[in-house]
């Protein structure tokens, strides 16, 4: 998940990607649970998936991969074999056969095989299936029995968490996700409960420059008349913002982007407003009408006009690895509302 991070941050996507990748502001990964069978022979490899957390509504793709390690015996580096992927039996459901690809390069190493199973969640859609089960096979290549799949690099025996088979569901959300809403399923169900998991995050995991020598008390600055005061300030732009999600204690749940310049808004907005601030046609009256008497109207305020999205990896409270694009997160430019 992270290699497929940075290559869709990077806008480059290479090997097996889906095409869905790219138009996917969602990518969740589900680990499987499945075993291996106890016995010599292990003709038929079974991989189970929870998806209970999975939002299927605006799902483009799926696909299942298997790592595929390196023959335990060079001698079946003969004639490639056939890979077939089935569903598995259910109460009333003989399984189906998803798709059928043939081993390359199969002295050349590891690698991920990587099976198209959307078919399988277009038949489970009316179900709401919580979850998923696929059956692998590698018939012979002359029409026999299923071959025994440890010798060809499938075994589970020894994997470490990386090596597990995984599911990736694509997706593009129609509704507007808010980071927040990730926030609060890790901490609690009210704000009162959210405020004190954020709190408790920054108190155990403070940021380096709080933690060190306290800077010497600086004098305070001159007071000035309130109509002076407001000629010094500087009139609204962007400044910046950098956000650490190590130092606010998230490095546990959050993969990547580990930081990122958000940036912030701060300024004022004298009369007359400049055109690169692009003002609202109300705010030019609220300014105009505040300039000639203050007391009747506040000023117009310094805000974003326009923000753009970042992708956050993280593992969601249900343990899952999730890909996400979150919109309106970077402010690219400030004006007066």
């Amino acid at each position: 998940m992270l290699s497929l991070y940075w290559s869709l941050s990077s806008g480059e996507l290479n090997g097996s990607a889906l095409h869905e990748a790219g138009l996917a502001n969602t990518i969740t990964s589900f680990v499987d649970k499945g075993t291996d069978e106890p016995g010599p022979l292990l003709r038929r490899q079974r991989y189970l998936f929870n998806i209970s957390s999975l939002d299927r509504d605006g799902l483009l793709g799926a696909e299942l991969r298997i790592l595929r390690k390196r023959l335990s015996d060079p001698r079946r580096g003969g004639r490639p074999p056939c890979l077939k992927l089935f569903t598995c039996t259910a109460e009333k459901q003989k399984p189906a056969l998803l798709q059928t690809r043939t081993v390359e390069d199969l002295l050349s190493g590891s690698k991920w095989e990587v099976f198209d199973i959307f078919k399988a969640f277009r038949s489970l859609k009316k179900q709401r299936s919580q979850q998923l089960c696929f059956e692998l096979e590698a018939p012979e290549p002359r029409g026999g029995r299923p071959a025994d799949l440890r010798p060809l690099g499938f075994s589970r025996a020894g994997r470490t968490n990386k090596e597990k088979a995984f599911l990736l569901a694509f997706g593009k959300s129609k509704k507007r996700d808010l980071f927040y809403n990730e926030i609060k399923a890790r901490s609690g169900h009210d704000n009162k409960t959210v405020y004190e998991y954020l709190f408790t995050q920054r108190r155990t995991r403070r940021a380096p420059a709080a933690r060190g020598a306290k800077k010497a008390a600086q004098p305070p600055p001159p007071s000035f008349p309130q109509h002076q005061a407001a000629k010094a300030r500087p009139r609204c732009h962007r400044r910046r913002l950098h956000v650490n999600f190590k130092e606010m204690g998230w490095d546990d749940w959050i993969i990547a982007p580990l930081e990122y310049d958000a940036y912030h808004c701060d300024g004022a907005c004298d009369f007359p407003i400049r055109s690169h601030l692009e003002p609202t046609n109300h705010a030019i009256i609220q300014t105009l009408i505040n300039s000639m008497d203050p007391e009747l109207t506040p000023p117009t305020c310094c805000v974003p006009t326009r923000l753009s999205p970042i992708s956050i990896l993280y593992i969601d409270s249900a343990n899952n690895v999730v890909y996400k694009q979150y919109e309106d997160m970077v402010v690219e430019s400030c004006g007066c509302r």
